[in-house]
């Protein structure tokens, strides 16, 4: 319901906060450190790992950039101390990528060496096509030094394929999902098909390659060519995992770790919220969808 899912996500700057709050609730842990911990246990609960975001992107000056390196530190400490099966996922704009390049490296560096020291990895998820060749530059930096990042790529770019096999080649984790920024035909394919087809060419590339995959999305399409691939390609379930947003398609997440395959749940969580809601719900109205026919009973 592709029109349908448009409507929704405009109507989003018309709808009351507390009306887009009701709607992040299933998808958003909350605004605490201590609501992100009891996410993660009822997931763990249910069979499902976790990664988890502090919330915050584009920030504007550099002391913002240290305060979510603080956040990430408590973040890390906690699971560290609660021994819950979860990583970290890091924004590059929020550590000031865009402000300063070097220091955002220097603040990122030093999350991962906090969780190098815990055994947690850090993924670095990808943003805009702006930031594309300094967010993987960063990934480059910090997996050179031995440290346990990981990279995210965006099928929906028509770089990715190239990119996949450059970062397979190098033995870097890959999340791999569809992508949900606004990017110009020029350097994005637009059907669902051709997406789909993209992020195909660039799966079997990656589960060809050195390192680990995960398979973020919730398209049943791609779930069954995933599985289907990895089956042809006797692809270690060692070396890949499923990736969903939390609160997105639950019915699909049980499904997968019934049958026996391992499903990592992406956990946003902090006092952005509102902000992070109206942008990715704006961004993909295909989410706005999920997010509103969940709320209403439908798969």
């Amino acid at each position: 319901m592709p029109f349908l899912d448009t409507l929704i996500a405009a109507a989003l700057p018309l709808t009351p906060r507390f009306v887009v709050g009701k709607v992040a609730g299933r998808y958003i842990a909350g605004e605490t450190l201590d609501d992100a911990v009891r996410t993660m246990r009822d997931l763990s609960g249910k069979g499902a790992v976790c990664t988890v975001d502090v919330l915050g992107e584009f920030v504007t000056d550099i002391s913002a950039a240290e305060r979510t390196a603080a956040a990430y530190a408590a973040l890390i400490e906690a699971i560290a101390a609660e021994s819950l099966r979860s990583g970290v996922s890091v924004k590059l704009t929020a550590f000031g990528l865009s402000i300063d390049e070097a220091r955002c490296t220097e603040l990122v560096r030093g999350v991962a060496e906090r969780a190098r020291q815990h055994g947690i990895f850090v993924r670095i998820d990808m943003e805009d096509s702006p930031v594309t060749d300094a967010t993987l530059a960063v990934v480059r930096t910090l997996h050179a030094a031995g440290l346990p990042v990981g990279a995210v790529l965006q099928a929906y770019l028509r770089r990715t394929v190239d990119d996949a096999a450059a970062l397979a080649a190098l033995g870097i984790p890959v999340r791999l999902c569809k992508g949900i920024y606004k990017e110009p035909p020029e350097i994005a394919y637009q059907g669902r098909e051709e997406i789909r087809d993209n992020y195909r060419r660039a799966l079997r590339v990656l589960l060809d390659g050195g390192g680990s995959v995960a398979i973020a999305t919730h398209d049943e399409t791609l779930v069954a060519a995933a599985r289907e691939m990895t089956n042809e390609l006797k692809t270690p379930r060692t070396r890949y995992e499923y990736q969903m947003l939390l609160g997105v398609r639950d019915w699909l997440r049980d499904e997968l770790i019934k049958s026996g395959e391992r499903v990592r749940v992406y956990v946003p969580f902090g006092s952005d919220w509102y902000g992070y809601s109206t942008r990715r719900l704006k961004e993909n109205p295909e989410i706005a969808g999920h997010v509103f026919r969940a709320m209403l009973g439908f798969k």
